[in-house]
């Protein structure tokens, strides 16, 4: 039997332009009575610039106003500052956290790098227990659970990313 072809990654990239489009879109459907346009006419004046503007950050930069619509913004500030901390805010604000790819997945045996992130994150759950056994848990012990949920989240996803590319292989 011939060996399946790697899936492409199901969550491509999207242009910002069309990020900004769908929320849009989405924003314009709880527009109550006025509709799209009154919930769009109501964001541009929340944000301080013309309905106009709204739509010209709905096209790509070089059908645009000439203005970078603020998620270009965002991600040039991102890159002139070297700083993620702007994406993890943002992130947190949309009740996330930002999770960033550290690298290259070192090649191995996939099943070993599965069976030791099941093994972390049963010692995070064994963690937790202790934690909460007295029912009361410290900053110190919060601060502990970050760290180690935070380090599972990044193993986790550089896992995920070595599957999509189609990394199945059965080495050392």
């Amino acid at each position: 039997m011939a060996k399946k072809p790697p899936a492409p990654r199901r969550t491509p990239i999207k242009e910002a332009h069309h990020v900004l489009q769908d929320a849009l879109l989405k924003a314009g459907e709880t527009g109550g009575k006025d509709g799209q346009l009154g919930k769009h006419g109501a964001i541009a004046k929340s944000l301080g610039v013309s309905p106009s503007m709204l739509y010209k950050w709905r096209e790509p930069a070089e059908k645009g106003s000439g203005q970078p619509n603020p998620l270009h913004r965002t991600a040039l500030l991102i890159d002139l500052t070297g700083d993620t901390r702007i994406v993890d805010w943002l992130a947190q604000r949309a009740g996330g956290q930002f999770t960033p790819i550290e690298g290259e997945t070192p090649a191995g045996n996939l099943d070993k790098a599965a069976n030791a992130l099941v093994r972390e994150f049963g010692l995070l759950i064994a963690d937790v227990a202790d934690a909460i056994e007295d029912h009361s848990i410290t900053a110190d012990e919060t601060q502990e659970l970050r760290e180690k949920w935070d380090g599972i989240r990044k193993r986790a996803e550089a896992f995920v990313r070595r599957c999509e590319k189609g990394d199945f292989s059965q080495k050392g």
